[in-house]
């Protein structure tokens, strides 16, 4: 009998290995009943980052609704890891019952476990990924740029996502990351003018147009 359960567990982690083997960058998953669009994929195919097609919107204060609380929350700095950000934010919201107050973080842990909010660093490997280029991104700059409609490449990736029965990815879409300002980064995409940019925001003080995502590692 132990020797069937060992036998069945082996098989059953070779068929959780396979749900995520060949996978190319613009692939739909299924990560337990969410999907998620890959935007980053290694060499063998197995690992990488998707971003969820279903998002966060129409909810004001997302990131953090009460002022007293953002003041007193550890910093989440860290540019490069949303998911350390992400835990940072959930352990206090939990250590002081207040995972209400967190609306985004509060989904993303809905969503499932290894779900977080990005960091700016992943943000922008997303962007670029939507844009179809491979650039640095200036956070700090303001300025809009005009995307080249030549390249049409985020109306078939958001084309994409819809037709898995997603929300296409355009306007408000915010970070994990927090500058020492208090502000989280904005992705800002103008549809009329088909230009992007970026701004700062408070993380206690986001309208409900702005758009909480939800990225993976696999």
């Amino acid at each position: 009998m132990k020797s069937f359960i060992i036998c069945l567990l082996s098989m059953c982690c070779v068929i959780a290995h396979a749900q995520h083997s060949n996978v190319s960058v613009g692939d739909i998953i299924d990560f337990n009943g969410v999907k998620g669009i890959v935007f980053q994929v290694d060499e063998t195919g197995s690992h990488g980052t998707a971003m969820s097609i279903s998002c966060l919107r129409g909810v004001g204060d997302s990131w953090c609704s009460d002022g007293k609380l953002a003041k007193r929350m550890p910093q989440t700095s860290d540019e490069n890891d949303g998911y350390q950000n992400t835990l940072s934010v959930l352990d206090f919201a939990k250590s002081n019952n207040a995972l209400s107050k967190f609306p985004v973080f509060k989904w993303c842990a809905e969503l499932g476990e290894g779900w977080y909010v990005p960091s700016l660093k992943e943000l922008e490997a997303f962007v670029n990924f939507w844009l179809g280029n491979n650039q640095d991104i200036d956070w700090d700059s303001e300025e809009e740029t005009q995307i080249d409609n030549t390249k049409p490449y985020y109306k078939q990736i958001n084309m994409k996502i819809v037709e898995a029965g997603g929300i296409p990815f355009l306007n408000g879409v915010f970070t994990s990351t927090v500058n020492e300002e208090g502000k989280v980064y904005v992705f800002w995409f103008d549809r009329q003018k088909n230009t992007f940019s970026f701004k700062k925001q408070s993380k206690d003080n986001l309208s409900k147009y702005f758009v909480g995502r939800a990225f993976i590692k696999f």
